[in-house]
């Protein structure tokens, strides 16, 4: 008898290793299901590893019936060479990941194993199992090789010098990988979600596929994953390309359909007792409301707009992922932050992959109406405010911010528009003007219950520029209104960091531009990688001043 959380799986002729937390592993009988479109299914079971086929009645995006086999096979390895001489389709989620979910062993869910068979599952919220990043440090941050280690394990970050280090799953940089020992390693180089090893513990569990199998792979393989599982429980096909063509638009039905979010420019200045006012994965929450998938849009015109038109006979593929999805993400907020972000991703992601070329589930057409309902919503918002006399500050795709009484406001709007507001109060609130002198829609800073800033911070700056930032936005925290915002101690503050910057340490200079680290030299930018060779410091005294000078109104 074995038991423990699942977190890999590995197919070998009769079934599959499982491996369990703690090193454990254990073997499971089982076959492995391949779905083909074939005219002569009898060939296929000449091939030794297929055991056998059922025939199916499966239908295609469109609803049309289509004919279906469904081959059992007892090694992975006949499942390439079918998939190479004939038309095999349901490839995603994978056919290990089908078979585990045809045995009730879910990734990261809890598992008994006893004689080659499952005979418990449990699904757990999530798994009590250890985890790690690892990342090298040098003299300017973040680095591929180093004695000298960030370890961040079950949330708990560390500096070591070679460190050994034994998990289930680990995400690593560079040589740090030598340094530890796990069952699914990440290698953060080759990875391209912008989730930690937690996050991708939860695109796991939510998407019901291994980790090993989105490891690398964008947010779009893993929301694909939670569409393609309702498909296949309505018996959908999926096939490996989706054939799509744009329906013909004159000139002026272009201009009409062809849009993005509604954005408003701030009111520039520094604004007393404002609220912002957030719909809730707004885009996320449209799809569903308005049912907008593939198959839905432009099928039958239960309701019309000016650019398409939507069917509601029955739920669409992406609707149905997306609802369980948002709920998960409010239930994860309360209890997990991080967790509930990585949900999160896959929600932003949503809207977008909808317009996108390779999407299963999408066509450019859904992808419009999303666009058409986030507009006609927001400014909906704005015109109700302004009949109640609230002065409309900001409005941007899916925010408002505000100043006025909100109280019945806020209700009235939700029940219009059958959406969850978020309501956030501040102090006060900046609104700047971008180097153009045109109000900047895109950064603002308040404080509310803490202090928010957007957009003013970004990565690609030098280190002493973000600490300056920092630290006057941590001065500028203690003042409860505009009027009390110290502006002596804020000057103070810019003349330190331009001493700071004078006298500084090599790494103040550093700037990370594409995950590479540079400095600015006095013959131009080199790379940090060779070392410290000296920092232009005209270069960053003008760049100091152009960040504090666009920090105020006029």
């Amino acid at each position: 008898m074995t038991e423990g959380y699942l977190i890999d799986a590995k197919p070998v002729k009769g079934g599959l290793i499982l491996y369990l937390n703690g090193f454990r592993k254990a073997f499971v009988k089982t076959t492995f299901p391949v779905y083909v479109i074939t005219q002569n299914p009898e060939i296929v079971l000449q091939h030794p590893s297929v055991l056998k086929y059922e025939e199916e009645e499966w239908k295609d995006i469109q609803g049309k019936k289509i004919k279906l086999y469904r081959f059992e096979i007892e090694e992975i390895s006949a499942y390439y060479y079918i998939r190479k001489r004939l038309k095999v389709v349901n490839e995603i989620p994978s056919i290990i990941s089908q078979t585990l979910y045809r045995l009730k062993a879910l990734p990261f869910r809890w598992v008994k194993i006893d004689k080659g068979k499952i005979v418990a599952t449990s699904d757990y919220d999530f798994p009590k199992i250890r985890y790690a990043t690892l990342i090298p440090l040098d003299w300017y941050g973040e680095a591929e090789e180093g004695e000298k280690v960030k370890v961040i394990e079950n949330g708990e970050e560390r500096i070591e010098y070679n460190p050994k280090v034994n998990v289930d799953v680990a995400e690593c940089l560079g040589d740090a990988c030598e340094k530890v020992d796990a069952i699914v390693k990440v290698d953060m180089k080759r990875k391209r979600s912008p989730v930690l090893i937690k996050g991708l513990i939860e695109w796991s569990y939510s998407s019901k596929v291994l980790l090993r199998e989105i490891a690398y792979s964008t947010i779009g393989k893993a929301l694909t994953t939670n569409e393609a599982w309702v498909a296949l429980r309505r018996k959908i096909i999926i096939h490996k390309v989706v054939p799509r063509v744009e329906k013909l638009r004159t000139l002026e039905e272009l201009k009409k359909v062809d849009k993005g979010g509604l954005i408003i420019f701030p009111k520039v200045g520094c604004f007393n007792n404002v609220y912002q006012i957030d719909f809730s994965s707004m885009y996320p929450s449209l799809i569903v409301k308005y049912n907008i998938s593939a198959e839905t849009v432009d099928s039958c015109e239960d309701l019309k707009t000016e650019i398409g038109s939507i069917c509601f006979k029955e739920k669409g593929i992406v609707p149905e992922a997306l609802e369980w999805l948002i709920r998960r993400k409010e239930e994860l907020k309360k209890v997990d932050e991080e967790r509930s972000n990585a949900i999160k991703w896959m929600l932003v992601a949503s809207f977008g992959y909808l317009g996108f070329r390779n999407s299963k589930f999408g066509k450019i057409e859904a992808y419009e109406l999303v666009t058409y309902f986030a507009r006609k919503t927001l400014r909906e918002a704005i015109d109700l405010a302004e009949k109640r006399g609230i002065e409309v500050l900001h409005g941007i795709i899916d925010s408002l911010t505000v100043k006025g009484d909100i109280e019945d406001y806020v209700k009235e709007l939700e029940e219009r528009t059958g959406l969850k507001l978020k309501v956030e109060k501040f102090r006060w609130m900046i609104f700047t003007n971008n180097r153009e002198g045109l109000p900047f829609p895109t950064r603002y800073l308040g404080k509310g219950e803490k202090m928010k800033v957007k957009g003013i911070i970004r990565s690609n700056m030098p280190n002493v520029i973000k600490d300056f930032l920092r630290d006057l936005t941590r001065e500028m925290s203690n003042a409860n209104s505009c009027e009390e915002i110290n502006m002596k101690k804020i000057d103070e503050i810019y003349r330190q960091y331009r001493q700071r910057i004078i006298n500084g340490e090599p790494k103040d200079y550093v700037l990370w531009i594409k995950g590479i680290p540079y400095v600015r030299g006095v013959k131009g930018f080199y790379e940090a990688y060779n070392g410290f060779n000296g920092a232009d410091v005209f270069y960053y005294l003008n760049y100091l001043k152009r960040v504090y000078e666009s920090m105020w109104w006029k």
